[in-house]
């Protein structure tokens, strides 16, 4: 038992000290390439590769648990549509709210403005909740995820109102939005929230199929975005 307490104690205190900051410094690996894997003129790889190890991974003891191969704790309630706390952000950086473009798509500036922002809806405490440490130019799961959720969801979608949707329009903070527990609850919160309190851009109608497809298919990221686990 002491051997066991010992590692333990030993594996929070490594765990404790590999925790970021909530902000970035101002001069990150983040800030010298492009965050789809795409490199600004004149970087300096093994500079940019040195930066990015100095930083810690960002994922939340919750994220690292799922790695670990553990079930991610899911949160207590579901989590509310709320109008977008980043409209005046993306506004700023330039975005046409109107015909809000494809991540991909994004001038590698705007590209830059936008990451902080998905890091804050998303609650993650630093730029490791996607992108793999010391290497932003690895393609992560995370970062097709995160990819194809703004293609589906940001690109075609809207508030009841017709206003912005962003990702902390559902995320509000939180990595994990649904409670799935009680399926019955889940496909009636999905209803109530996604919708009938959502619109589509195109004016059409907003329905189960819009993110699920004709066939309802339930594993959208891993049958309709091919998106392996």
């Amino acid at each position: 038992m002491k051997h066991a307490a010992l590692a333990l104690a030993l594996w929070m205190g490594a765990f404790a000290g590999a925790c970021g900051s909530t902000t970035p410094p101002p001069e990150t690996a983040a800030d010298k390439n492009d965050f789809d894997g795409e490199s600004s003129p004149g970087d300096d790889a093994t500079a940019t590769s040195e930066s990015a190890k100095a930083e810690k991974p960002a994922k939340s003891e919750k994220s690292a648990a799922a790695d670990e191969g553990e079930e991610a704790e899911a949160p207590a309630k579901s989590t509310p549509i709320q109008a977008t706390k980043f409209e005046a952000d993306l506004k700023k950086i330039g975005i046409n709210l109107k015909k809000i473009p494809e991540l991909e798509k994004l001038p590698s500036a705007q590209k830059k403005k936008v990451m902080p922002l998905l890091q804050k809806a998303l609650g993650y405490d630093t730029c490791q909740g996607c992108h793999a440490e010391g290497d932003f130019k690895k393609e992560t799961r995370d970062m097709k995820v995160a990819r194809e959720m703004w293609r589906h969801f940001v690109v075609p979608l809207r508030s009841e109102s017709g206003g912005t949707l962003f990702c902390d329009s559902c995320h509000a903070g939180n990595e994990h939005v649904l409670n799935r527990k009680d399926k019955k609850a889940v496909q009636t919160f999905m209803e109530e929230e996604y919708q009938y309190k959502l619109a589509r851009a195109d004016k059409e109608d907003m329905e189960c199929g819009t993110c699920h497809g004709d066939a309802m298919e339930t594993k959208i990221i891993e049958k309709l975005w091919n998106i392996p686990k």
